[in-house]
C-alpha cells in the first residue's frame, strides 16, 4: 500500500514522499524535469519484499512547500540529500531519470566525499553531459520552451487534462496522483524555474567533469526513437554507454521504450535495483 508523508528540510520546508514497503535498504527515485514522485508508480509496486521504496515531488511539486532562490543543479541534490537524511536506512540505492539522473549523480558524489557512500545506482535515460545534442539550439529551445509553456497552460486551465493525458500510462492508483502533482500553478512555476538552469548545469559537469562514483551504477537506456529521431536517439544511447564505460558500471538497453522506461519497462528497472541488492 502506498503512504504518502512528508519530510522535512533543514530549512522546514515540506517535500511530499510517496513510498512501497519496509526495510532497513531504502531505495529513493529522483523524477525527471516536469515530473512528479507517483511518475515512479509502477516501479514502486514492483519492488521486492523487504525493500523500502521511495518516491517524492521536489519543491513546488504537488503538495511539497516551494522553495525561494535558483533551482539550480546544487539545490536539487541539497534537497535529495535532505530526504536521504530524513529517511532510515542501513542500505541506499539512489534511482534518477533524466534530469533526475545529474541530480542523482551530484547526490551520491556528495555523500561518498563525506564517507556515506550509496550502495549503487541507476540512471534510467539520465540526462547526459557526455551527449553533445544536449548543447545544441534545438535542444535550449525544447528545454526552455518547456519551461515557459507550463505557466501560461495553466493560466489557460489547460495544463490539467494534458498532465492527466499524459499519464494515462500509469496504473489507477498513481495515476492521478502524478498529474495532480505537475498540474498546479505553483508547479508549473518550479518546472519553469529549474528548466532555467539545466543547460548550465550539464555545462558544468562537461566543463568540469566529477570523479567517477565508486559505487556499483548501472545505465538504462531507453532505444525507441519517439520524437527524437533516429539519429539523435543513436547519440544519446551512445552517451549513456559512455557513461557506463566512465562509471565501470552496467549498460542496459530497453529496447521496448523511449524515454519514460519507467511507464514501459518498469520491471527493467526492477531488475537492475535487484541486481545491486545482490552484489
Amino acid at each position: 500500500m502506498r503512504q504518502d508523508s512528508d519530510v522535512r528540510t533543514p530549512e522546514g520546508r515540506a517535500l511530499r514522499t510517496h513510498s512501497r514497503g519496509t526495510g532497513g535498504t531504502l531505495v529513493i527515485f529522483e523524477a525527471g524535469l516536469g515530473a512528479g514522485g507517483a511518475s515512479w508508480g509502477p516501479v514502486l509496486d514492483a519492488l521486492p519484499e523487504g525493500v523500502h521504496g521511495l518516491a517524492y515531488d521536489r519543491a513546488g511539486y504537488g503538495e511539497s512547500t516551494p522553495a525561494p532562490g535558483a533551482r539550480d543543479l546544487g539545490a536539487l541534490v541539497t534537497d535529495l540529500l535532505a530526504v536521504v537524511d530524513a529517511v532510515e536506512h542501513e542500505r541506499l540505492i539512489l534511482v534518477g531519470h533524466s534530469w533526475g539522473g545529474p541530480i542523482v549523480r551530484g547526490a551520491t558524489a556528495r555523500l561518498r566525499d563525506v564517507g556515506r557512500p550509496a550502495a549503487g545506482v541507476v540512471l534510467v535515460d539520465p540526462g547526459e553531459e557526455l551527449a553533445d545534442l544536449y548543447f545544441t539550439r534545438i535542444a535550449r529551445i525544447m528545454i526552455d520552451a518547456q519551461g515557459a509553456v507550463m505557466p501560461l497552460l495553466s493560466r489557460l486551465g489547460l495544463l490539467g487534462p494534458l498532465q492527466r493525458s499524459a499519464a494515462r500510462s500509469l496504473s489507477a492508483p498513481w495515476r492521478g496522483v502524478a498529474a495532480a502533482s505537475v498540474s498546479t500553478p505553483a508547479a508549473a512555476q518550479a518546472v519553469r524555474a529549474e528548466s532555467r538552469h539545466v543547460t548550465a548545469g550539464l555545462l558544468g559537469l562537461r566543463l568540469d567533469p566529477p570523479a567517477p562514483l565508486g559505487t556499483a551504477v548501472s545505465v538504462v537506456s531507453g532505444r525507441l526513437s519517439e520524437g527524437l529521431g533516429r539519429r539523435m536517439r543513436d547519440e544519446l544511447t551512445d552517451a549513456h554507454r559512455a557513461r557506463a564505460e566512465v562509471e565501470g558500471g552496467r549498460f542496459v538497453a530497453a529496447e521496448q521504450s523511449g524515454h519514460v522506461i519507467a511507464a514501459t519497462e518498469p520491471e527493467l528497472i526492477v531488475g537492475e535495483i535487484a541486481r545491486l541488492l545482490e552484489a
